[in-house]
Parts: structure tokens; C-alpha cells; sequence
């Protein structure tokens, strides 16, 4: 059991010890002149306590000050990079779109560029029909046609034939007669044809003029506002 009474100051001379209390300098009559050497003196005699944080605080003031001008920068050009994340945004927004409607284009493209429609066909055949020539049946695909005609004489069949070949939607060369039939009867002679061949492949410049020579006006204005597109989104 612990004992609460000293012994080692009993019949002695000896003074028990009592540790000082510090002066408050700052709650004392010093002078502030006086005070900033106190705070001296004591920072000299203690390196080791105040050196360290001392340091520290020096460096971060240091970081500090030199940290103020990109700092301000930074703080200046904020409005401008916040604008330019904006335009930015727009820009590749922009530039998704435009690039969804080139696939598009080319999606649809194909109708523009492949074989001329059943309707110039139809107007061009019409005006190389002589006098005289009678369409049987006739047949159009993507890239060939075929047509079978009958006249009671030949020259008007070679007349027809020599219209095609200046037709401005036939290939020249790919044109070729596959039969000629002769019907005779007692008074007249039927003579009956069958011709074949390719179509050509147009831009769609030499389109767009054909279609106003044939009076297809809305054709036209399709064609024309697809080149309009297409150009507007290079």
C-alpha cells in the first residue's frame, strides 16, 4: 500500500523543489520589442525544437508563393477552358452526326447510281418507236432489257433498231438481235424482232439531265437535293 508521506525531507535542512512556472511574456508589460527577442533568444537556444517546423513552414510558404502565379493563370483561363470543353462537345457532336448522315448517304446512294429507272426507259423506248412498229412486250432489270416488237415491214424494224443504238441510256455495243421471225399470210408479212442489251451506268450529272429532257421534274428535284446533301456534308 503506497505511502503518502515523504520521508526523505524529515529532520532535514532540505527544501522540497518546486519547478518554476514560465513567464507568460505575452500576458506580462514587455514591449513588443522585447517580446520579439524573447521569441529570438528562445528559438536560437532550441534548434531542435524549432528548426523542423520552422523549415516546413518557410517551405510551404515558399511552395506558396510561387504557386500564386500559375495559380492565377489557371483561375483566369478557367472561363476560356470551360468555353473550349463546350466547343469541343459540340465539335465531336457535330461531327457524329455528320458522319451518321455520310453512312446514310451511302446507304442510300445506291438508288441514285445503279441502272436508270423503269420511267426513262419507258420515255426513251417511246422515241425510238418508227411509224409503223408495234411493242409486243418489253422487260427491264438493273442492268439489261429486252424487248420484243413486231412491223409489217423490215425497214421499219431496222429503223427502230438504228434509234436504239442511239438511245442515250443503251450500251452500243452490248445491243444484239437474237431472232427475226417471218410471218407470212395470204395478203400481208408480220415480221416479228427480239433485241437484248445493257444499260449504262450514269453519274448523276448526266442523270439529273436526262431527267429534265424526259419532263421527270420530280425525279429531278430528288436527284438534285441528294447532290446538295452529299456536297453540304464533304
Amino acid at each position: 500500500m503506497p505511502l503518502n508521506y515523504n520521508f526523505a525531507f524529515k529532520n532535514s535542512k532540505l527544501k522540497q523543489w518546486e519547478r518554476p512556472k514560465p513567464k507568460n511574456i505575452l500576458a506580462s508589460e514587455k514591449t513588443f520589442k522585447e517580446r520579439i527577442l524573447y521569441f529570438y533568444q528562445i528559438f536560437v537556444r532550441n534548434p531542435e525544437i524549432t528548426f523542423p517546423p520552422g523549415l516546413i513552414l518557410i517551405i510551404t510558404f515558399a511552395f506558396q508563393m510561387i504557386n500564386i502565379y500559375p495559380v492565377s493563370i489557371t483561375k483566369r483561363l478557367e472561363d476560356k477552358h470551360l468555353e473550349y470543353q463546350m466547343i469541343s462537345k459540340k465539335l465531336s457532336n457535330s461531327q457524329s452526326r455528320i458522319k451518321s448522315m455520310r453512312n446514310y448517304l451511302d446507304s442510300i446512294k445506291v438508288y441514285y447510281s445503279q441502272a436508270l429507272p423503269s420511267y426513262l426507259f419507258a420515255y426513251y423506248l417511246q422515241s425510238t418507236i418508227p411509224k409503223g412498229v408495234k411493242i409486243i412486250e418489253y422487260f427491264i432489270s438493273e442492268n439489261e432489257f429486252y424487248i420484243k416488237a413486231s412491223a409489217y415491214e423490215i425497214e421499219s424494224l431496222n429503223q427502230m433498231v438504228a434509234l436504239l443504238l442511239e438511245s442515250p441510256i443503251i450500251n452500243k455495243t452490248s445491243l444484239s438481235i437474237n431472232k427475226i421471225n417471218i410471218e407470212e399470210s395470204t395478203k400481208t408479212a408480220n415480221v416479228n424482232i427480239e433485241i437484248d442489251g445493257t444499260l449504262l451506268k450514269l453519274n448523276l450529272e448526266k442523270r439529273e439531265f436526262l431527267y429534265d429532257e424526259s419532263l421527270a421534274y420530280g425525279l429531278s428535284k430528288k436527284l438534285s437535293r441528294f447532290k446538295i446533301l452529299e456536297q453540304s456534308i464533304r
